[in-house]
Formats: structure tokens, C-alpha cells, sequence
């Protein structure tokens, strides 16, 4: 009796084990029909600066594999490679199609290596010219590795600087974390170090308190401020 049951429980496994095969070599052939060949890529996303021509030629000839088998992490290492594009995320649309959502790099200026800088304080490789089309951009030296800092600062010096109605055209970093700004209409002003932090805060704040006093005794608003002093700040005009 124990033989004729486990005879029965190998038949019935032979049995299983041969449908699975089964069903796995019809998935198979199934899933390599051209009905699955990717047909369609749709691209969505507010860009201003990826057009559909760098679109195709990001994807022409790289991307291989059908609705099953492409490789969602190789489609969106393909769209990062396109200047401008900051965010990328893929899904698969079914039975054939592809769904590609793009964010581009908001730009605040330019780095002294020629890249340009985004608001989130990446630094990325695209045409100046196009960054430009939308307004003047901050010129920005330093190490690269400040380059998240400057942004930070350039946000914080703007506020500090907006009721006086001076606009920061360049931010330097020296190689010994000292700040320096210059401004339209024309203006220097020497920061110093950020210590403890809140210090360059701090600085501008005094600078923007006492801008009017400094106006009216310099008989005129002042072209070089240093605030690396601990007490205040020294100002000059030059005509």
C-alpha cells in the first residue's frame, strides 16, 4: 500500500513538474512575440531645454529588450546622461510602452569650471547660452565641493541684501572658507569664515542695518565693505 502511494505521489509530481515546464516555456514564447517590442517612449515632464531630437538620440541604439525584459535602471541611466536633466523616473505602460517623467535642473548661475550650478546646488555640464536666455546668471569660484554652501549662502545673502535693493551677481569661496560677494550696482563686500555658523548671517544683517548711516558719511553708497572685523565692519567709496 505505502508503494502504490508513493508511486501515485511521484506520478503527480512528475505531472506537476511537467505542466510548470510547461507553462514557463509558453511564458516564454509569449513574452518574446513583437507584440511586446517596445514601440513608444512618452516623455512628460515641464522641460524647456531637452528636446525631442536629444530625446531620440539619448535612446537610439542603447536600450534593448521588450516589455518584460528592458531594463528600467539602463532607460533612465540613458535619460540622466542628457544635459539638463536633474530627476528620472520609468515605468512600463502595458502591453508595450514606455512612461519616462523628466525634472530638469533649476539654474541659479555659473561655477569657474564652466559648469553651470542648479538651485539645489548640483553642479551639471549644458549650455551656458540656453541657462542665460532666462536672465542673468550668479557667477560663482571656489572649490567644487562648496558648491552646495554657496547656494545656501546665496539664498540667505539675497534676503539679507533684498530691502536695499542690491542684487549678488558673484559668490567666491576662497580655499580657506572665506566668503566674498559682489553685487549690482557695484559693491564688494569681504564675509570672512562662517564661524562659528550664523557668523556671514550675522555680518550682512549688520551691513544692511547700518547701509544708510555708511550712505550719508561717504556722501554716496559705499563700493568695498569688510566685515571680517569682530566689532563691525570697515566701508570705503570710490568714485
Amino acid at each position: 500500500m505505502n508503494a502504490v502511494r508513493w508511486m501515485r505521489w511521484v506520478t503527480g509530481a512528475l505531472l506537476a513538474a511537467s505542466l510548470l515546464l510547461a507553462g514557463a516555456a509558453a511564458a516564454l514564447w509569449l513574452s518574446q512575440r513583437a507584440w511586446f517590442d517596445v514601440g513608444r517612449i512618452e516623455v512628460h515632464g515641464e522641460v524647456r531645454h531637452i528636446s525631442r531630437a536629444a530625446v531620440r538620440a539619448a535612446v537610439s541604439g542603447r536600450l534593448s529588450g521588450n516589455y518584460f525584459t528592458i531594463r528600467l535602471d539602463q532607460v533612465r541611466r540613458a535619460f540622466e546622461a542628457l544635459p539638463w536633466v536633474a530627476e528620472v523616473s520609468v515605468r512600463r505602460i502595458w502591453p508595450n510602452r514606455l512612461s519616462v517623467t523628466l525634472v530638469e535642473h533649476r539654474v541659479l548661475g555659473e561655477w569657474s569650471d564652466g559648469r553651470l550650478v542648479s538651485d539645489a546646488g548640483v553642479l551639471f555640464l549644458a549650455n551656458p547660452a540656453e541657462a542665460e536666455a532666462e536672465g542673468p546668471l550668479v557667477s560663482f569660484s571656489g572649490s567644487p565641493l562648496y558648491a552646495p554652501q554657496a547656494v545656501r549662502h546665496l539664498h540667505e545673502f539675497s534676503a539679507a541684501l533684498a530691502p536695499l535693493q542690491i542684487r549678488i551677481v558673484s559668490v567666491r569661496v576662497s580655499d580657506r572658507a572665506s566668503w566674498s560677494l559682489t553685487t549690482r550696482p557695484h559693491l564688494r563686500v569681504e564675509l570672512g569664515r562662517d564661524e562659528p555658523p550664523g557668523r556671514l548671517q550675522a555680518r550682512l544683517a549688520t551691513i544692511a542695518a547700518d547701509f544708510a548711516v555708511v550712505t550719508a558719511r561717504l556722501n554716496g553708497p559705499p563700493t568695498r565693505i569688510d566685515a571680517r572685523y569682530s566689532n563691525g565692519f570697515a566701508a570705503a567709496r570710490t568714485p
